[in-house]
């Protein structure tokens, strides 16, 4: 007896990892949320936008950083025409929404169903791809690719995480084995479901086995030292400037202050181009 076919549906975040999905796997339902199309991602087929609509703050697409003290409390940032996208793409494919769809909108556009959602699953929400998972899961999925989603920063490893992996956890089930190949690892539970992540991906996953294996050092930051350095050096000077001193004495301390700004940047620089250096080179090594 052969085994039925699982449906398979691919999860697509924003981190840089969202490249290596299988884009062309026409067996994959590729599902992607919030303002992630403005990266350029090849197809999808269905999205998700779980914030609420009217709680936005548009900014200029030429501006890809937005000051925080100018988005109102309780706002999310989305780029200017993020409605309009929506709704474009609701006449050809399912949107999901966290109210019913504004008047006019296409019948693709839909409200999310978080309360059939909680009657199942619970009330611990913690992130969009979480709502997404479970949506899927309800919807007979049993199989994950997730790409983009590694929820390594100090914000979204705090608050998002832990709900995010128990969300895997639970539906994997308490059997799971694990394989690896170059590119992914594989995790097949005891439920009937598999999730599949990107070898670089630290969800699910620890660089060394907890009191078994000794702890890893950390990588050295590049020009931690020089950057402290300069950073001490201008506190003192500002120090110096506020309890006040000569005017001759004044004009030196605040051109050798001139002077630290522009090795500060080029340290911000030289850290900048050494990061990119980096995630090329690792991915030079995966094509190879």
């Amino acid at each position: 007896m052969t085994t039925p076919q699982r449906k398979k549906a691919a999860i697509v975040g924003t981190f840089n990892t969202w490249r290596e999905c299988p884009w062309n796997d026409p067996s994959l339902y590729i599902v992607s949320l919030n303002d992630a199309y403005s990266l350029g991602l090849p197809r999808a087929d269905e999205w998700v936008e779980c914030h609420p609509l009217d709680k936005m703050y548009f900014r200029d697409p030429r501006n890809k950083v937005v000051d925080a003290r100018q988005v109102p409390e309780g706002f999310y940032v989305r780029p200017e025409g993020h409605l309009e996208w929506l709704k474009a793409q609701a006449k050809n494919i399912p949107v999901w929404l966290q109210q019913d769809p504004p008047a006019g909108w296409p019948e693709n556009a839909k409200r999310l169903p978080i309360e059939q959602l909680e009657e199942k699953y619970g009330s611990y929400w913690a992130s969009g791809p979480a709502y997404i998972l479970m949506h899927l899961y309800d919807r007979g999925f049993r199989e994950f690719h997730i790409y983009g989603i590694h929820l390594a920063t100090q914000h979204e490893y705090v608050e998002q995480r832990p709900n995010w992996e128990f969300c895997l956890g639970r539906l994997l089930g308490p059997e799971v084995k694990t394989t690896e190949t170059d590119r992914v690892r594989i995790y097949d539970g005891s439920n009937g479901v598999r999730v599949v992540l990107p070898i670089s991906c630290p969800i699910l996953h620890h660089a060394w086995k907890y009191a078994y294996e000794p702890k890893p050092k950390p990588k050295p930051i590049p020009y931690a030292d020089e950057w402290k350095a300069v950073q001490q050096e201008k506190q003192v000077l500002v120090r110096t400037l506020v309890h006040g001193m000569p005017d001759k004495k004044r004009s030196k301390v605040l051109a050798r202050l001139q002077r630290l700004e522009i090795i500060e940047l080029d340290i911000q620089q030289q850290r900048a181009q050494q990061s990119v250096g980096s995630t090329l080179q690792a991915q030079l090594m995966q094509v190879a």
